[in-house]
């Protein structure tokens, strides 16, 4: 089995509307995390890891690399641009896996960790994202007339909360990337409505969602003419 898809520019995963995958109408607390590591291909368009784009092509939520220095991440909420320098980030180390862990909702702030490390924390600032689709490997909205700024590097595993993990949660995640939580079973797990792990046996263009949420949604692999995404072995450890 592999553990990770190795994107070379030119190539997204398109999961599904963030509304379609609440746990109910008014469920609008969400936890957003992914296993990623860059690499050292060249792109001097700042690589979008995903982006949450709504049908107005307002960007209410995005991640970046800075294409001039593998140590900085750039954050972009409700269209709004921030660069964030973190010592521990090296883009260009395809064998360095970080957890990049974003907690967002309508009313209470924004907040991301590479690991457990705070890089991203506004209080003040809400983001909605209802009618937001939410793209991997890409700058891209539902319709494609926004697709741009292609991913290089490597994605081992995605995973959806429909709740604001603790950040003691997320220290744990962090150390042990095969456990979603320090028991087999807590009330947030409850809350997982979309998991897209990699470990694949052969290539495939749909990725299924193992997150048994009442409502599955299938993430799809796209690639540009001439472009391809790849099976690795590579992943967090």
């Amino acid at each position: 089995f592999y553990n990770s898809l190795y994107f070379k520019g030119g190539s997204w995963i398109e999961t599904a509307i963030m509304d379609s995958m609440k746990t109910s109408e008014n469920a609008n607390d969400f936890t957003l995390q992914f296993w990623v590591s860059g690499s050292d291909l060249a792109a001097t368009d700042g690589p979008a890891l995903f982006s949450l784009i709504d049908l107005q092509d307002s960007i209410k939520l995005a991640l970046y690399r800075d294409s001039n220095n593998p140590s900085t991440i750039t954050a972009e909420v409700n269209s709004v641009r921030e660069d964030i320098t973190l010592n521990k980030l090296n883009w260009s180390d395809a064998d360095e896996f970080y957890l990049i862990s974003l907690l967002f909702s309508d009313n209470l702030g924004v907040k991301g960790y590479v690991d457990s490390t705070i890089f991203l924390n506004k209080t003040s600032v809400n983001v909605t994202v209802g009618d937001a689709q939410l793209m991997f490997g890409a700058k891209a909205n539902k319709e494609r007339t926004i697709l741009e700024n292609f991913w290089y590097g490597y994605i081992d595993e995605i995973r959806l909360w429909n709740t604001r993990l603790a950040d003691s949660t997320i220290k744990f995640q962090a150390l042990h990337p095969d456990k979603l939580g320090d028991y087999y079973r807590h009330t947030y797990h409850d809350s997982l409505i979309g998991l897209w792990r990699f470990n694949l046996s052969e290539a495939t263009t749909t990725i299924r969602d193992e997150s048994e949420s009442e409502h599955i949604h299938d993430g799809i692999i796209y690639t540009l003419p001439n472009y391809s995404i790849e099976l690795s072995e590579k992943g967090a450890q």
